[in-house]
């Protein structure tokens, strides 16, 4: 571990916040950086770069910490941040800076119109915006008239480090390859104070040590964060799963219950076709039996017009018998009638 932190320390470069504070702590630097980010000022002094000044907007409100912060001659106030990673809150994150910074611009008792400037400066390894711009200014503009600027004394600058645009001034451009480590002009007065710089924060044995337990500490973080993500998606993972395994369950007792549903229609059915397959069963027994007396009633008819014609009885009964195919003992029990 040691060995790995001794060479992230020499590996270090201006991308490196700590390091970037470091070196931005030095007078002749943050001026020549503030005069290069915005010339139209014509900056003349600063004050001491102040490294790590904490601000809080209200007592029980979140309290931030300002990488670089400083004020000129004419009262401007500039913060100056680092940004290494990208956690998608960098507008938010601006406007939280930047009321922080323009909480120092109101002097008590004084008019709203005398309040100083504020500039926040965001130097991101990545492109804040995704818009592909290598420089983004921002103001405050009225909606249906968008050229129109407020002038409310705020101005938020980001720059986008990695692009290669080069839309900026060369000596900004000088800067910005300073940080991203591309190569630079060696006899810009600004790059030798840096490298100067640089070398001497890199000797620093107190700087070091911090710079190592900080990364310690910022590793333990960013170890505890991952435990905590994966312990919320194994949650996430688990409630959805929770919540399938419920619209399994739901979908089985409507299969559940759309199958008694059909077993019940079913057994109606069955039922139905039982009570018409009875009904059917006595309408034939009802045609049978009316048949049936319709033909006693015919062979008896026929059995007393033979007699009448003087028939002899044998030879009825062999007529009737052929005639209606019915049996010995049938034609014995219509003669005994």
């Amino acid at each position: 571990m040691n060995e790995f932190l001794r060479k992230k320390w020499e590996m270090a470069g201006l991308a490196d916040d700590y390091i970037f504070n470091k070196v931005m702590l030095d007078y002749d630097i943050c001026l020549e950086v503030l005069r290069r980010i915005l010339p139209d000022l014509h900056i003349k002094k600063i004050k001491l770069p102040n490294n790590q000044q904490e601000f809080a907007v209200a007592p029980d409100a979140k309290t931030v910490r300002f990488d670089i912060y400083t004020t000129d001659e004419q009262g401007n106030h500039y913060d100056i941040e680092m940004q290494v990673a990208d956690h998608h809150n960098i507008a938010k994150r601006i406007r939280y800076y930047q009321t922080a910074s323009s909480m120092e611009a109101y002097d008590k008792g004084q008019p709203y119109e005398q309040a100083d400037d504020s500039y926040v400066i965001f130097f991101c390894n990545f492109d804040p915006f995704q818009l592909g711009q290598q420089r983004y200014v921002l103001h405050k503009h009225i909606d249906e008239i968008p050229e129109q600027i407020i002038e409310d004394g705020q101005t938020d600058i980001l720059f986008n480090v990695p692009s290669l645009r080069h839309d900026v001034d060369p000596k900004m451009q000088a800067f910005l390859d300073m940080i991203a480590q591309r190569k630079v002009e060696a006899t810009d007065p600004l790059v030798v104070k840096l490298k100067e710089r640089m070398a001497i924060v890199k000797r620093n044995r107190k700087w070091r040590s911090e710079y190592m337990r900080r990364s310690v500490y910022e590793m333990d973080q960013e170890m505890r964060e991952k435990k905590i993500r994966e312990g919320e998606r194994k949650i996430r993972d688990g409630k959805l799963e929770l919540l399938e395994g419920k619209r399994e369950l739901q979908k089985g007792k409507r299969e559940l219950l759309e199958g008694k549903r059909e077993l019940l229609e079913s057994k109606r059915e069955i039922k139905e076709g039982q009570d018409r397959l009875k009904e059917k069963e006595q309408l034939i027994q009802e045609r049978e039996q009316k048949l049936h007396e319709n033909q006693q009633m015919i062979i008896k008819t026929s059995i007393v017009a033979m007699k009448a014609l003087n028939i002899d009885e044998t030879t009825i009964k062999k007529e009737i018998k052929e005639k209606f195919n019915l049996s010995d003992k049938e034609i014995k029990d219509y003669f005994a009638e």
